[in-house]
């Protein structure tokens, strides 16, 4: 069989020697098809991202290297629509973001800085007493964005980073950690590669971070409105642990985990180990123990378990993520009521080989956030949000797991045509959003109209010259429109991005382009 369009080929037509992968860029989706197609480390996870890619050999020399420069361009024609854009906000009309920036390495040390600036025009749509607002002004900032610093030994490495995360599964949703919010500062220790242990391979990373919120701008956990809530930082402690058991190749089972506070309580936290202070995410259990760790503290925390099985041999994959945003009371709370606040995805991928070094690109996935049937006895609320910390799983007013919205179902199937660096790909998207929360009559039994989104797609990808060019064009039909019976809106969502690659320029034979 020839050998497929590769990440090692990507980057020696392009010219680049990055770091990390950029969540969600062409060599970051590129890497995890070649691993379907035993052209990548069959023992890499992809539930940590972003990945590392493999490091000029150690000497004291200096290796540097320029990034791409992205220019993407956003427009909605009559109200926000999509998610996992990073420093992008949820607006209609034109949104641009441009990055560029470059790397370097010293022995152990390493130095990324990559930062994005965003623009969003942000201008007013229909809205209601539910849904949107008409008083934001236009939208202008500059992000740090995919930066970091790292000391690395071995598989490890420690350091500091604003670089988008992705933890679990998903191709198109993560219940913990996505690309859908702006990159966060965090201080981090995790596995550059996976570590070799008795029972199998092991990826982590465990983070503690600084969360911020800008009450100018709406929050889309509150549907896109205006809230005047406190300003106070948050302090997050999380992490994500994979296991590839070695007698199971191709099977990889792990969790993530995220507790926040607010830092003014962090800081007052006069009794507490300093473990429990910074790192409760590793001290505190699993179900309430009516103790200092428990919500007399204001703790919010999020868990997930996920699996991810690679057949490689049928070039396919299946995954799970199941999570809750609440502790148990017990165990028995668990085994009694196991879909109380509790979300899911479920996802398939399959290649089809073609004809020369082409392939189909065939995926699946279902995200389900609305709650379970047992609210009617027992609420949970938003899944993103709970009531020790009021701006909910957010940073800078965007959610950091699935953006469709909080409690929102989201069904995708998508079929990708690949012939190296070009590509055309199709998709059929439905969401399904709830109106409100902590209410039985903002579900559909208390009569509210459901808002369903019903969407489709094309997306072309090519190469021309140094750059590679990709589009999105989305028609989407808004049925029930801000939960208003029989109001259809028909919004139109195109995307444009170009990313230039830049020639090598520093003469040293040892950088990996």
């Amino acid at each position: 069989m020839k050998l497929l369009f590769s990440l090692c080929f990507l980057m020696s037509v392009c010219s680049v020697q990055s770091q990390t992968l950029v969540i969600g860029g062409l060599e970051d989706i590129t890497a995890r098809n070649n691993q379907l197609l035993h052209n990548a480390d069959s023992l890499v996870s992809f539930t940590i991202r972003p990945l590392s890619q493999k490091r000029p050999p150690k000497n004291n020399r200096l290796h540097y290297a320029l990034l791409p420069a992205t220019l993407v361009q956003q427009y909605n024609t009559h109200h926000p629509y999509g998610w996992n854009d990073g420093s992008m906000m949820a607006a209609k009309g034109y949104q641009t973001q441009l990055s560029v920036g470059a790397w370097a390495s010293l022995g152990p040390l390493e130095v990324q800085l990559r930062p994005e600036l965003v623009y969003a025009a942000n201008p007013p749509y229909q809205s209601n007493a539910y849904y949107g607002n008409t008083g934001t002004p236009t939208y202008t900032k500059l992000f740090p964005g995919q930066s970091s610093v790292r000391l690395s030994a071995g598989p490890l490495s420690v350091g500091l980073s604003t670089e988008n995360l992705w933890w679990g599964p998903g191709m198109n949703s993560s219940l913990l950690m996505s690309n859908n919010a702006p990159g966060f500062l965090h201080g981090f220790l995790a596995t550059r590669k996976p570590l070799k242990t008795p029972l199998g391979t092991i990826e982590f990373q465990l983070i503690g971070a600084r969360l911020t919120n800008n009450n100018q701008y709406p929050y889309e956990n509150r549907q896109l409105q205006l809230a005047g809530l406190n300003n106070d930082g948050r302090y997050l402690s999380a992490y994500a642990i994979s296991w590839n058991p070695r007698w199971v190749p191709g099977l990889f089972l792990g969790m993530t985990r995220g507790m926040q506070r607010y830092w003014k309580d962090v800081q007052g936290s006069q009794n507490m180990s300093l473990l429990k202070k910074y790192v409760p995410v590793l001290a505190n259990t699993f179900q309430k123990q009516n103790n200092q760790g428990d919500d007399t503290l204001n703790t919010d925390q999020l868990a997930s378990f996920f699996l991810r099985w690679v057949l490689p041999q049928s070039k396919a994959e299946f995954y799970v993520e199941y999570g809750y945003n609440d502790y148990g009371q017990n165990i028995r709370d668990y085994m009694m009521s196991p879909t109380h606040s509790a979300a899911y995805l479920v996802g398939f991928k399959k290649i089809m080989l073609l004809p020369g070094d082409q392939y189909l690109d065939l995926g699946i996935e279902m995200t389900r956030m609305a709650q379970s049937p047992d609210y009617i006895t027992r609420e949970a609320g938003n899944w993103y949000e709970h009531g020790q910390v009021v701006q909910g799983y957010t940073h800078l007013n965007q959610m950091m797991g699935a953006g469709a919205g909080f409690g929102a179902n989201l069904q995708t199937i998508k079929a990708t045509w690949v012939s190296r660096v070009k590509q055309l790909g199709f998709q059929l998207e439905r969401v399904e959003r709830p109106r409100a929360i902590n209410s039985i009559v903002d579900y559909p039994l208390g009569g509210v109209p459901k808002w369903t989104d019903l969407s489709i797609g094309i997306m072309p990808q090519w190469k021309y010259g140094n750059a590679i060019i990709g589009a999105k064009l989305q028609l989407i039909n808004s049925a029930n429109y801000m939960w208003e019976q029989n109001l259809n809106r028909f919004n139109i969502h195109t995307r444009f991005m170009i990313s230039y690659y830049f020639n090598k320029k520093d003469g040293d034979k040892n950088t990996r382009f």
